[in-house]
């Protein structure tokens, strides 16, 4: 057994222990611990000893920075303090990132924000998989969408694929063989399948909803971000404001509470994205692969 914080301690000082390498470690961990290994420490699998960091500088109001040399969970945490400080110079700022590979969760990283008395919205697009709506060929990515507000027991954070199922759920079904459920995927003639072997599309989640949902993400982070059809990686955009900036005019954190009371006493769910209860724990088997990950990383691997 091992304790998430020992957990993040101690991958944060193989990344580093820089501010980034902990929110990256701090990601990874916490994937692990909520049952989702492929956006876990498994992703350490593209780590490699000169990985760069992205240059950081003086805040800008909107940058675009090439990720493709750099791990991606740590090039991500470096783009969120950037954009924490950007924001409070400017009151608003987004970042774009192209050539972002093995990309994980992005509710640890708006999470952040929120927790910095910022809102934060993030995307990121990714290969061809999913289906338009009414269509039978994968155009745009699985195109999960995510964004953050508030802090404590008010805060929100959605992070949601617009697809119906992730690439990661339909290896792991090609892998064991299961049965897909029906509805959620396309096979090469473009019929739909339940064998995931046969999967050549993926249809969005919610029908049209959750296809210009897909498309709105693919439109920041695709287009304007210039991540789209780039064989370095996927394209993640990250955007930030600060309501604070609105002065007395706007009580954003009343309001915030009014919505989450109005949402609940209707019978909805107030996502929290995620997060782990204090004294969490992870088992002796992902004690030992993280000592193997570490171990190379280290470089006494084999």
């Amino acid at each position: 057994m091992i304790s998430v914080p020992d957990a993040v301690a101690r991958l944060s000082a193989a990344l580093g222990d820089s501010l980034a390498a902990q929110l990256a470690a701090a990601a990874l961990i916490e994937a692990d611990a909520l049952g989702l290994p492929r956006f876990g420490i498994a992703m350490l699998d593209e780590w490699t000893a000169d990985a760069v960091q992205p240059a950081t500088g003086e805040p800008q109001a909107i940058r675009w920075l090439d990720c493709s040399s750099s791990f991606a969970p740590l090039a991500v945490a470096s783009a969120t303090f950037d954009l924490e400080a950007a924001a409070r110079q400017f009151g608003i700022a987004a970042i774009f990132l192209r050539g972002v590979r093995g990309f994980g969760r992005l509710a640890p990283f708006v999470r952040h924000l929120a927790d910095a008395g910022l809102v934060g919205l993030a995307g990121a697009e990714g290969p061809p998989f999913v289906a338009p709506h009414g269509g039978a060929k994968a155009v745009i990515g699985t195109n999960p969408l995510a964004i953050a507000m508030g802090r404590g027991s008010k805060r929100v954070v959605i992070d949601v694929a617009s697809s119906s199922a992730t690439m990661a759920e339909i290896r792991s079904a090609r892998a064991t063989g299961k049965a897909l459920p029906d509805g959620i995927a396309l096979d090469g003639q473009g019929q739909p399948t339940s064998i995931a072997a046969e999967v050549a599309a993926l249809l969005p989640r919610g029908g049209q909803i959750g296809s210009l949902l897909g498309l709105v993400v693919e439109l920041m982070a695709g287009v304007a971000g210039g991540g789209r059809g780039d064989p370095k990686g996927r394209g993640v955009f990250l955007l930030a404001f600060d309501p604070a900036a609105a002065g007395e005019s706007i009580d954003w954190r009343d309001k915030l509470a009014g919505l989450k009371s109005d949402w609940t006493t209707g019978g909805g769910h107030w996502p929290r994205g995620g997060g782990l209860p204090a004294g969490a724990v992870l088992d002796a088997a992902f004690a030992e692969r993280l000592d193997a990950y570490l171990a190379r990383m280290m470089g006494r691997g084999d």
